[in-house]
């Protein structure tokens, strides 16, 4: 097994030292930054197992460089040192993400301990995430988990677009699975044996993102030690994926733009043209025609990203999905926590069908998750579930009454056309196109569930009706 990479962050060369020294006798490879820049250059240019850094330092202090360190792709951890004086900085660091801190003076023998501790950890981690990685929901096969019809017409389209050169534009809120989905789309296409890259537009800073897409050269920034690719370059023959295109800077727009059109790349710094072969496709979760309206995003790049544009509904306009994804969710979680769930319970089912799930198919998987480390027996019942998913609900379903599930989806199917109709003013064409249907499914389902006899009373009557009776 390798040895383990520490970075030693100190303006005090004597400390750096000193502890590099100890460390390394303990086996470990050790380098040193003497302020929090420096340690920064050092992260970007190489990976690190573990970070030991004062807090108290001038310039990017200890903190600082913690927050900058969560917005480059480092799964270091971090252990703060600190004066009995800065307690409270320590605390604020626990709180921002680090994994310990060690006051001074320095203990040798609990230094050593809560390294190898938070090392151990940091090992299981990976393990973890590597299993979860391998287990994803909408991985290959598993990404036909739904039952949805509007899902069935979307990876229609996809199956339709897959193997061509078209770039793509995903659209969705967040945590639906547009990255998955880019994923699918890969995998679908005669690129599948190249590399798929991701990388998000949202998540680093505009200097940072412009050298992990382009890469560059040498001397390019203060920390370029040598040259290096980006993202499209190792993309080459695959696919790239950008999130969060709604937050490229002007600049980066242009650039973008420009692999768009002319196939090509200059590295940050440099000034040779690569050429790349890259098909793109990007995703967000507002509205690009608004931010072209607004100028903040370019109308000419917006029409080129645009393509082909794929919209996932969030998971409250397909609550048929919920009882499938919960299940698939039940099995992979059996397996990384090493339980025996069987499923859902009826009543469990039915407070997961009530909540509108504002971060969609992430926050279920979540909350499946805990509900089988919790659950006490071979299915998982309310109980299980997170107090605020048990208080929130979609709408107030009778609670001395075990519903079926058809009965509980026309419930909420109802509470979700209602809100529809009342949102377009009971306009139904605008109503229809908002939920993906034709104006006669509509009208069929206004029938169905008695919303004409709502909107004549001024939505007194049908609202507190038996369920049987809406749905019958």
């Amino acid at each position: 097994m390798a040895p383990k990479k520490i970075l030693v962050v100190d303006d005090d060369s004597i400390v750096c030292e000193s502890l590099k020294e100890m460390l390394t006798l303990e086996g470990y490879l050790v380098d040193t930054a003497l302020d929090g820049a420096s340690a920064l250059d050092k992260v970007k240019q190489e990976p690190f197992n573990l970070i030991l850094s004062d807090i108290q330092m001038p310039g990017l202090n200890g903190i600082d460089l913690l927050k900058e360190l969560k917005g480059l792709d480092s799964n270091a951890f971090i252990i703060f040192i600190t004066g009995h004086g800065h307690i409270d900085g320590a605390v604020e660091a626990i709180k921002l993400g680090a994994y310990d801190y060690i006051t001074k003076p320095i203990d040798d023998t609990r230094l050593k301990f809560t390294i190898q501790r938070a090392l151990e950890q940091q090992s299981l981690l990976k393990d973890y995430q590597s299993l979860k990685q391998r287990l994803k929901p909408w991985d290959l096969q598993d990404f036909l988990k739904f039952r949805d019809r509007k899902m069935e017409q979307l990876l229609e389209l996809v199956h339709t677009i897959a193997d061509t050169q078209a770039t793509v534009l995903i659209t969705g809120e967040s945590g639906t699975g547009k990255s998955l989905l880019a994923k699918y789309i890969h995998q679908q296409s005669s690129r599948k044996h190249r590399p798929f890259v991701k990388i998000s537009c949202g998540a680093l800073s505009e200097t940072l993102l412009e050298s992990e897409l382009f890469g560059h050269v040498r001397g390019a920034f203060t920390g370029a030690i040598r040259d290096k690719k980006g993202k499209f370059e190792e993309a080459h023959g695959g696919t790239i994926f950008i999130d969060d295109i709604n937050s490229a800077s002007p600049n980066l727009q242009v650039k973008l733009l420009r692999v768009l059109q002319e196939k090509v790349i200059e590295r940050v710094g440099g000034n040779t043209l690569i050429p790349v072969d890259v098909r793109i496709i990007c995703a967000t979760n507002t509205s690009l025609q608004e931010e072209v309206a607004r100028q903040r995003f370019r109308e000419d790049l917006y029409y080129r990203v645009n393509v082909v544009s794929l919209a996932i509904p969030p998971l409250r306009e397909r609550l048929s999905d919920i009882a499938p994804l919960a299940e698939h969710f039940i099995k992979q979680f059996n397996l990384v926590h090493r339980r025996k769930v069987k499923g859902l319970s009826k009543s469990a089912l039915q407070v997961l069908l009530r909540y509108r799930w504002p971060g969609n198919v992430r926050e279920l998987e979540n909350v499946i998750e805990q509900a089988v480390i919790l659950s006490p027996g071979e299915f998982i019942i309310p109980e299980s579930l997170p107090q605020f998913i048990r208080e929130s609900a979609v709408c107030s379903l009778p609670t001395n009454t075990e519903l079926t599930l058809d009965d509980a989806l026309g419930h909420a199917e109802k509470q979700i056309i209602l809100e529809a109709l009342e949102r377009h003013k009971w306009n139904r064409q605008l109503c229809a196109q908002a939920l993906g249907i034709s104006r006669t499914t509509l009208f069929n389902k206004m029938k169905r569930f008695q919303l004409m006899e709502h909107r004549r009373s001024g939505g007194r009557k049908g609202t507190n009706r038996n369920l049987h009776q809406a749905t019958g």
